[in-house]
């Protein structure tokens, strides 16, 4: 998966769960947190209110959260007049009906037997058996209030005249308090209306809804007056949430980093790794990072596949460097040894040549025949020529390689054919074998020079009346081409054949001895055969001595 996708899915599921959390701390936990957050404040609402009202016995210039309904009942001990206090107002109501006034003398004593809890002694914190006997107290007063309500329904309805005489003590008007007064009207059918009224004072809003609809013998009205919700109720409860909140966000950006970090940052400090395993690795023996991520299909393997790309070109340029300086070192070395010994090599003819010289100018002896001695300086500055010219053409040869597609089996052809006179001369038999052709890619003058020094052999250590066997064939037993050169009734000394391929090292052939020969063409054809990547060994057979070409195509 791509980098960019990760990403985007990172942020997709990080913006999902963060989305999941808060839903669900909206729906779960905040309503709880806010009933519990309103019942505190009604609570304490209620406590300051009844205190001021204790403290100033009224309520001039006291919060309460619903001005409209909340007010203050004073019972006296003794007496018939109960005085009550509101916002807006204050009276007294004088209990004109007996029975009414019995409830209430009964009602007085329970209070007075059963005492008031203070705030040290809630009823529930009280004993077993106390907190059973509050109870009862509580359910008496409750029967005391259904007695005083079938009083009520009772006066009411058998008489005339209502049970209690209310004097108005105070009215303080503050209608100039309310503001932001508006109507608003939803009709739902022709015959259903509800009307939104709505008013506001300094610390609530207050909405009441009147749902009028009209039958066919009626007209119906259903009045509910509530207290809108305020912000400010809420915002505490979101402001006490935030620790929380914050605590469990932190968690899971922290959470979700890590993870994003072992599939981002991970990857990235593994390859800073593999780069410094690449810089201090000796002989580049570092493994591809490719191997470690085989399912891996991102910008990070790109990256992997990249570095590991360019370590292998680097590993490869130092290669066939190191491979260039070896050869180097070995031309170099070769050419040490061939200077050294080359030089050697002409001493020998060069002192012969200068002795006969001087021999003949002094008249000495037998070297007074100059018609004897000359051929032999000839012979010997011949010999010196060739092996100059062998020299320059083997340096020549190798800066100017040219590869081309050669026929070897008919270059060997005509090679074999400039030695006839010479193999008819000693009765000395060749025959080529195998393959009529061996098509292959390489530099003529090298394999020409390869072919005609191994050539030169064969005839030249082959005894008079002895044989030539040639067998060429394009595929051995490792699927290589292979030509083979067998010259029989020769053999190579032992302590000789390590040495075969070494300059200046020379056997001895039939009729004549090892001067014939200055050692130039084994060594040539090996150098040759190096450069042209031919594998050239020279082994004794049965009877024969054996010399095979195995060429790398």
């Amino acid at each position: 998966m791509r980098l960019g996708r990760k990403n985007l899915l990172y942020s997709m599921g990080l913006a999902g769960v963060m989305m999941l959390f808060l839903v669900g701390y909206f729906i779960c936990m905040l309503p709880s947190l806010y009933v519990d957050h309103m019942m505190e404040q009604n609570l304490k609402s209620i406590y300051e209110q009844h205190r001021a009202y204790m403290e100033t016995g009224s309520y001039d210039g006291v919060r309460v959260r619903n001005a409209t309904v909340c007010f203050s009942m004073e019972i006296p001990l003794d007496g018939d007049c109960i005085l009550v206090a509101g916002k807006a107002f204050s009276a007294e109501i004088t209990l004109k009906d007996r029975r009414m006034a019995e409830i209430l003398d009964r009602c007085r004593e329970k209070l007075e037997a059963g005492g008031i809890p203070g705030k040290e002694e809630a009823a529930d914190d009280l004993p077993n058996e106390e907190n059973r006997e509050r109870k009862t107290d509580a359910d008496l007063l409750a029967d005391e209030m259904e007695a005083l309500k079938e009083v009520l329904l009772e006066t009411v309805s058998d008489t005339d005249l209502f049970p209690v005489e209310i004097r108005l003590l105070s009215n303080s008007g503050f209608a100039e308090d309310f503001f932001h007064e508006s109507m608003k009207a939803h009709t739902y059918s022709e015959d259903l209306v509800i009307m939104e009224y709505g008013v506001e004072d300094a610390h609530n809003r207050y909405a009441n809804y009147i749902a009028m609809e009209r039958t066919e013998d009626s007209i119906v009205l259903s009045v509910l007056p509530v207290v809108a919700p305020d912000a400010d109720e809420i915002r505490p409860v979101v402001l006490q949430s935030l620790p929380m909140l914050g605590a469990v966000i932190l968690l899971l950006v922290l959470l979700f980093s890590w993870m994003y970090s072992r599939g981002i940052v991970e990857p990235v400090l593994r390859l800073v790794r593999h780069a410094e395993e690449m810089e201090y690795a000796r002989d580049f023996q570092v493994a591809p990072l490719a191997e470690e991520w085989p399912d891996r299909k991102d910008e990070m393997r790109e990256l992997a596949d990249t570095l590991d790309d360019f370590y292998r070109q680097i590993r490869e340029s130092y290669q066939e460097l190191e491979e260039k300086n070896r050869e180097l070192r070995e031309e170099n070395r070769r050419q040490e040894i061939f200077l050294r010994a080359s030089s050697h090599q002409l001493k020998t003819p060069i002192a012969a040549a200068l002795l006969l010289v001087e021999g003949m100018i002094n008249e000495i002896g037998r070297y007074r025949e100059t018609k004897v001695y000359l051929p032999k300086v000839k012979e010997q500055l011949l010999s010196m020529r060739r092996m100059v010219e062998e020299i320059l053409y083997l340096n020549h040869c190798a800066e100017n390689r040219k590869l081309q597609r050669i026929d070897v089996g008919g270059l060997l052809a005509q090679r074999l054919q400039s030695y006839q006179v010479e193999l008819a001369d000693r009765g000395i038999s060749a025959a080529v074998t195998g393959a009529e052709s061996l098509p292959l890619y390489t530099d003529e003058m090298m394999i020409t020079q390869i072919l005609d020094n191994l050539l030169s052999n064969a005839v030249k250590y082959t005894p008079r009346s002895g044989y030539i066997k040639i067998e060429l064939m394009e595929c051995n037993e490792k699927g290589k081409p292979e030509m083979r050169i067998e010259n029989s009734g020769s053999h190579i000394e032992g302590s000789l054949l390590p040495h075969i391929f070494e300059p200046f090292v020379r056997g001895r052939h039939e009729g004549g001895s090892s001067l014939d020969s200055h050692g130039l063409g084994l060594y040539i054809a090996s150098y040759y055969a190096k450069k042209l990547d031919i594998s050239l060994s020279v082994r004794n057979g049965e009877g024969c001595v054996m010399a095979v070409l195995v060429f790398a195509e």
